[in-house]
């Protein structure tokens, strides 16, 4: 559900909380499978997770 309304409004991944106090799971809406968690060693934050993606801008 929560990937379907991140595809509908135009995002390109989302952050599934599971209200237990872990860390953020990444979604990518590409498909690709992911184990990724915020405040991991690949997103130490969410400004981390936002500069992966490039800026379809430019």
């Amino acid at each position: 559900m929560f990937t379907d309304l991140t595809a509908d409004s135009g995002g390109v991944c989302c952050l599934f909380d599971t209200g237990d106090g872990a860390p953020e799971q990444v979604r990518w809406l590409n498909g690709e499978p992911t184990q990724e968690t915020v405040s991991g060693p690949l997103f130490p934050d969410r400004r981390a997770l936002v500069a992966a993606w490039p800026d379809p801008g430019e």
